[in-house]
């Protein structure tokens, strides 16, 4: 029972997202065509899209699709108990990547695994492309409400501690490796709900 109890903990610890769309940090702009004849022959400087355009907004969609791999890999290895035929290793690495190696051992002691996927809502909330190694911070709100332990041999549920909170805020490190942005730690904050 405390292995169990030990290993939820641990395992809700790294909840962050799964499925996430970057699309949402490439937006567009639109027009209406039908004004096009009325517009005024001299632009005006608010009209500029480059001038509204954030500078890093490729590199920040390169380390949201980190984050996001990792999530994608991290929740395929919870739901077989090994991180064998995953890529986890392409997305992960440091702390992050040996406490997700740590759980899978622990669950499969256990005899439990994940079933589901969290959610997400991941933003880059700091960059930093002129250090010696790139890094950058993911602010997430997890969402545990669709991500279950589930015992190996039954299949039922085990359900969370009645304390832990299934909406939190996480925070993850990423660092470029070999011109590659991978999540180095994750750090979940249970006291800021989301």
């Amino acid at each position: 029972m405390t292995t169990t109890r030990h290993h939820d903990t641990r395992t809700t610890r790294l909840r962050a997202a799964v499925t996430v769309a970057v699309a949402t940090l490439i937006t567009g702009c639109a027009t209406d065509a039908k004004d096009d004849k009325a517009a005024p022959t001299s632009p005006s400087p608010n009209i500029s899209p480059t001038s509204s355009a954030d500078p890093q907004a490729s590199e920040k969609a390169k380390i949201l699709a980190a984050y996001d791999g990792f999530w994608s890999e991290s929740v395929k290895a919870y739901e077989k108990g090994t991180d064998k035929e995953t890529r986890l290793v392409d997305f992960a690495a440091g702390s992050a990547l040996d406490e997700t190696l740590t759980d899978l051992a622990n669950m499969q002691e256990a005899g439990v695994a994940k079933k589901g996927s969290p959610g997400h809502r991941p933003e880059t909330t700091a960059l930093n492309l002129s250090a010696e190694q790139p890094k950058a911070t993911v602010s997430d709100c997890l969402d545990l409400s669709s991500w279950h332990t589930t015992d190996r041999s039954t299949g039922n549920v085990r359900p969370y501690p009645s304390n832990q909170p299934l909406r939190y805020i996480a925070v993850a490190q990423v660092e470029q490796h070999a011109g590659r942005w991978m999540v180095v730690k994750i750090t979940p904050n249970g006291d800021r709900t989301c």
